[in-house]
């Protein structure tokens, strides 16, 4: 009666890879509940129009731009659709009556114009292939609420693309009379800044005249063109310019509103000869402006009510320059700061004969706001995520999970199995065990123990769990006859077997198959042993590698004295009497961390495999070790980053690209640099260069880093071969709104 339990306890343990996959599928459950789910990173642009009734999303999944539309009151789901936009999800939106109306960028590079009704019917207006040969944002205007597009078609060296009342038209400069083809054409400096009466492009005439041509068309959808008789540029002509071309369209706008270039910057009406005049009159002054025009009658003017910004608010009037009045618009920017006027990602979208504006600023916030009644609904990106994934198809259900199930899949088929398992496993506990003893004596009984000589050992590229895994060759004598055979095993860096070694091994005559006696015991890795706390007693200085110097450091823990190679980074000193955590791996001795800032930081540590890039060597050794620098990509989910690290491996030891290669960090700033590299990318200065300590071989850098006048901190371990300085130049990605940074690449060595 007691047998039965004992034997229930002793196989208990093959329900826990059961146990373990269940886990793995709810898991992986929940996540294929969550596929699908918009996050902060996905959401690139949302929008709002139809008085604030309708908001549109746009998530980028799979290198597609999913769209949704859905009432925000009720988060009702009214309609969707899937576009192809190219890889840098770039739109421009243009509100014309009461529809929304979004510009992009197909894969080919076309531009690609979507109109979206409230009711959710969407229509595609562009019929002929405009092909943008830049950036979205480079090729596009907007003037009075209207968006102009300048492009390219076949056959065509120039064309320009007008949305405007809702329609979209395409303007083939070439059938244009002129007295030679346009082969280059370019704005003309602030006519799409209210300073002209009109928008005008300079176009160069294959002959090397002069033409200008209006960026908007008249009613009958015709640009007006001047012919330079000369190739005078437009500063010298403008006047004539301005007035052929404003006669041609029967345009009525005869001044418009810019911002004075000295301080403080307040908004002025420009005449009829392009010259700044009095300041526009707003209940309140309003300084450090910026102006978006609306329409043909008004402008959005936005700045500070000081004349230092950092002193004043945000505060903004629309301003009617027929009538000559200025509304408040200040609840209009209540979630937005200075700095965002500053973004192109900012947006404002108006019709003349509503009360209603729209904004949409980049993926973060978007609202419509009501000037007679001051009403203002916004929609963060918070309350846009919750209404996209409020779906029923993304919450835990006993439908949800049968669905799951029933999709299938490797997980699915293992878990089944898995459940099985311990039943037959209930079923085989009786007979196993002897089957298990009856092997292992016909082994033994069939197997002859003897003595091998090691003739080779050779590394195979392959690493298990950081060590080695060699061939061995082996000699030995059975039954009189010399006989080698190859053996396979992982060892560590501490125990690999020499040649002339002699070792115990098992040999099966019939099969005529060697096996190690302890193949077990050599490929059983060691646990780790943390020292703690190690005191630096001594440092020799050997040779320099690439601008960091090899050294030699002794600490000192519990009366023991431990001896480490270490490459020390330019800038950097190691110091005499400083604490370090070291680490003993398989008999290896290596540094965890050092510097007390280090040692107490907070986190979870990873361990990442990285594959191996480019190896370069140094023809130093120290300790039996040498150093070398690897170019490694480590991935974590979908994400993956390059990096440079140092090591000392064995001085026998060889290391190709391709080999994989473990590291260890903390899961935080692994994310943190993940999330940077997704930001934008250019070159940076080193200005100052500071450390806090050392994380394995590298030292933890704290680098100020400047771009285009704007001071950036850099964070991170670094190579301490390649090390930092102030002066570099370096490759960084960077974050705008952080002043936050990582670097890509070492761009100065």
């Amino acid at each position: 009666m007691k047998r039965i339990p004992v034997i229930f306890l002793r196989y208990i343990v093959f329900f826990i890879p059961a146990i373990i996959i269940s886990f793995m599928v709810w898991n992986h459950y929940q996540d294929d509940l969550s596929d699908g789910k918009a996050t902060q990173y996905d959401v690139k642009r949302i929008f709002t129009f139809d008085e604030g009734k309708r908001v549109v999303s746009a998530v980028s999944k799979d290198q597609q731009l999913h769209f949704g539309m859905y009432d925000p009151q009720s988060g009702k789901r009214i309609s969707e659709w899937t576009t192809e936009s190219d890889t840098f999800n770039e739109m421009f939106p243009s509100i014309q009556g009461n529809n929304l109306l979004l510009a992009l960028k197909n894969k080919e590079g076309q531009l690609l114009i979507e109109k979206i009704t409230p009711s959710g019917e969407k229509k595609e207006l562009v019929k002929q292939n405009l092909l943008i040969p830049s950036f979205l944002k480079t090729n596009t205007y907007q003037w009075n609420g209207q968006l102009v597009f300048t492009g390219e078609m076949e056959g065509a060296a120039a064309v320009l693309g007008e949305l405007k009342n809702g329609q979209f038209h395409v303007h083939n400069l070439n059938e244009l009379k002129l007295p030679a083809r346009p082969v280059s054409m370019d704005v003309v400096m602030n006519s799409f800044r209210g300073q002209t009466p009109i928008p005008i492009f300079e176009l160069t005439l294959k002959n090397d005249q002069k033409a200008y041509v209006s960026g908007i068309s008249n009613e009958k959808h015709q640009l007006g063109v001047y012919v330079s008789k000369n190739a005078d540029p437009f500063s010298l002509i403008e006047d004539t310019v301005e007035q052929r071309l404003q006669k041609k369209i029967g345009s009525s706008q005869n001044f418009a509103v810019a911002v004075e270039s000295n301080y403080p910057k307040r908004a002025r009406k420009v005449n009829g000869e392009g010259r700044l005049g009095e300041v526009v009159p707003t209940p309140k002054p309003i300084y450090q402006t910026y102006i978006y025009q609306l329409n043909e009658e008004e402008v959005l003017i936005a700045g500070s009510t000081a004349k230092d910004e950092a002193k004043g608010k945000l505060t903004g009037y629309i301003y009617n320059h027929r009538t000559n009045k200025a509304t408040s618009a200040s609840k209009l920017f209540q979630s937005l700061s200075y700095e965002s006027l500053q973004r192109e990602e900012l947006t404002f979208n108006k019709n003349v004969k509503s009360d209603w504006i729209y904004y949409s600023f980049d993926n973060q916030l978007t609202g419509a706001y009501e000037t007679t009644s001051s009403q203002l609904k916004e929609f963060p990106l918070k309350k846009v995520i919750s209404i996209e994934n409020a779906s029923p198809a993304h919450q835990t259900s006993v439908d949800t999970f049968m669905q799951y199930v029933m999709k299938g899949g490797p997980l699915i088929l293992n878990w089944a199995i898995w459940l099985f398992i311990p039943l037959l496993l209930f079923v085989l506990a009786i007979f196993l065990p002897p089957i298990l003893r009856l092997v292992r004596n016909n082994k033994i009984k069939d197997s002859v123990t003897l003595e091998a000589n090691i003739v080779s050992v050779k590394e195979t590229g392959t690493y298990i769990n950081e060590q080695p895994l060699v061939k061995m060759q082996l000699q030995f004598q059975y039954d009189g006859e010399n006989i080698e055979k190859t053996v396979k095993t992982v060892v560590s860096y501490t125990q690999i077997p020499q040649p002339g070694q002699r070792i115990v091994i098992l040999y099966h005559p019939k099969k005529k198959k060697a096996m190690l006696l302890k193949e077990g015991d050599l490929s059983q890795p060691s646990e780790p042993k943390i020292i703690q706390g190690a005191v630096l007693r001594n440092i020799e200085s050997y040779e320099t590698v690439g601008r960091g110097t090899v050294l030699s450091l002794t600490f000192e823990a519990d009366q023991k004295r431990y001896t480490i190679p270490m490459i020390q980074a330019a800038g950097f000193e190691f110091r005499k009497g400083e604490k370090a955590d070291l680490v003993a791996i398989s008999g290896q001795l290596k540094m965890a961390a050092y510097g007390h800032e280090v040692r107490h930081r907070s986190g979870k540590d990873v361990t990442l495999t990285g594959t191996i890039q480019r190896v370069k060597q140094y023809p130093v050794t120290i300790h039996g070790q040498k150093p070398v620098m690897l170019d490694v990509t480590v991935s974590s989910g979908d994400q993956s980053i390059t990096k440079t690290v140092s090591q000392f491996i064995p001085d026998h030891m060889q290391v190709a690209p391709g080999t994989p290669i473990t590291i260890q960090t903390k899961k935080e700033e692994l994310d943190r640099e993940i999330g940077l590299m997704q930001e934008k990318q250019g070159s940076a200065k080193v200005t100052h260069v500071a450390f806090a300590g050392v994380i394995g071989n590298q030292p933890l850098a704290i680098i100020q880093i400047e771009r285009d006048g704007m001071l950036y901190e850099v964070k991170q371990p670094i190579d301490p071969m390649t090390s930092v300085l102030p002066g570099d130049e370096l490759w960084v990605a960077y974050d705008e709104m952080t002043r936050q940074a990582a670097i890509v690449k070492y761009a100065s060595i």
